[in-house]
């Protein structure tokens, strides 16, 4: 029985190696699920950046097309300007030659001033005898038709004189006003001209800095993408090396697994042979311990499940739905505390080993936990005191102690209830 103790002991070493094991594999698993959700949000981040780098281009592409739109439209205005420049000269030189043509007739204005000046000191003098005296003096009709036409001529000539002189002061007057009207049209050509070029400038000077701006914002995100390339290449490195660590540590496993199945294939040849070789003893056990006096009923009816049994912990302490049993020795049978059948035969894990449920009737069940491999098996009937197997069964629980559950079904529901009083303490 101690060799089959010991042998079931074995098996556990071996599968907590196994876990140990599965422990670095789920540790690197665990690096690269991190990594991994690192690698997507920094792809994200990328995502994010990259969208803001369009968004930048565009508004960087359309500043710039509205900087080259104003650039041609100032282009254009300056063309205009040198239009303009070479009208103003044109019209300057025009503005010269009027100048000259108004100094030319003033001249001539300054000549014909002195002959009407002369006219006018020669008729005061005369006041109006030179048509009389010329007339009186002529001795004959030719002589008198001579003098009456070169007094025809003189009179003409005074007319010509004033009637040179309106048209000169009337051109004097139109030449300056076309002038004052160039001037005028010119100044406010180039007035318009500048305000043009000023506003121009100062549109370009704006789009310059807009896209400066632009252009440093899209620097910082450029360089920014970069680090986090930088980033993500370095996390896919370290995704790689820590895959390479997990296939090798899988490897491993695989080694250690095989080398375990193989082991345990030889450990199941030879513990089959002593679980058999533990059925016989246990049954030799029993049939012996039927022939001797069975335990004594309680005043409750039920029997206590372990002989000299004693209380360790009780129903509720440290969240626990039962209580815990000691055995007077190790390995001790365990009885069924009154008479039913056996509703469950399971095994728990190394740790609980097995578990054995009885009915008893009236919606009671007691539980049996950390037992070896039972004798029993499900819907087998046994009598108040038969035995259902021997303590031992788990690694941690040690092998004189039970753990014992009562519980009572009603309404679909099985709750647990306290089994110390059917047990007399």
């Amino acid at each position: 029985m101690c060799l089959a103790l010991v042998t079931g002991l074995l098996v556990p070493s071996a599968t907590a190696q196994v876990d140990l094991d599965s422990e670095v594999r789920q540790s690197l698993e665990g690096d690269i699920r991190e990594y991994q959700e690192l690698l997507e949000r920094r792809s994200r981040e990328l995502e994010e950046i990259q969208a803001q780098l369009g968004e930048t281009a565009a508004a960087l592409a359309a500043r710039i097309a509205e900087r080259d739109t104003i650039s041609a439209e100032l282009v254009e205005r300056r063309q205009e300007r040198e239009q303009v420049v070479a009208q103003i000269a044109e019209l300057d030189a025009r503005r010269v030659a009027t100048e000259g043509r108004i100094a030319g007739l003033q001249d001539r204005l300054g000549q014909m001033s002195v002959r009407v000046s002369e006219l006018l000191v020669n008729l005061y003098k005369q006041r109006g005898n030179r048509l009389g005296t010329g007339l009186s003096s002529t001795t004959s009709f030719h002589d008198l038709r001579v003098r009456n036409y070169y007094v025809g001529l003189l009179a003409e000539q005074d007319a010509t004189v004033i009637g040179e002189l309106d048209s000169l002061l009337y051109a004097l007057q139109m030449e300056q006003a076309s002038l004052r009207e160039q001037l005028a049209t010119l100044q406010a050509a180039e007035n318009r001209l500048l305000a043009v070029e000023t506003e121009l400038a100062a549109t370009a000077s704006r789009l310059n800095l807009i896209v400066e701006e632009l252009n440093a914002t899209q620097q910082g995100q450029l360089a920014q993408r970069q680090d986090l390339l930088t980033q993500q290449t370095r996390i896919e490195q370290s995704l790689g090396d820590l895959d390479a660590l997990l296939q090798a540590e899988i490897e491993r496993l695989r080694q250690v697994e095989a080398e375990q199945r193989a082991a345990a294939a030889q450990f199941a040849q030879d513990r089959e042979r002593q679980l058999a070789a533990q059925r016989e003893a246990d049954l030799a056990r029993n049939q012996l311990e039927v022939l001797t006096e069975p335990l004594a009923p309680l005043s409750t009816g039920f029997i206590r499940p372990v002989e000299d049994a004693r209380l360790l912990t009780r129903y509720g302490e440290g969240n626990s739905s039962g209580v815990v049993i000691k055995a007077a020795a190790a390995n001790a049978s365990v009885r069924a505390v009154g008479p039913g059948s056996v509703v469950a035969v399971t095994y728990l894990g190394a740790n609980l080993g097995y578990m054995v449920a009885v009915a008893h009737g009236g919606g009671l069940v007691t539980v049996y936990v950390n037992l070896r491999p039972p004798i029993v098996q499900p819907t087998d009937a046994v009598a108040q005191g038969q035995v259902l197997g021997y303590l031992g069964g788990g690694t941690l629980t040690p092998n004189d102690v039970l753990q014992f559950y009562a519980r009572r079904e009603s309404g679909g529901s099985s709750p647990y209830v306290d089994p110390a009083p059917l047990l007399g303490w």
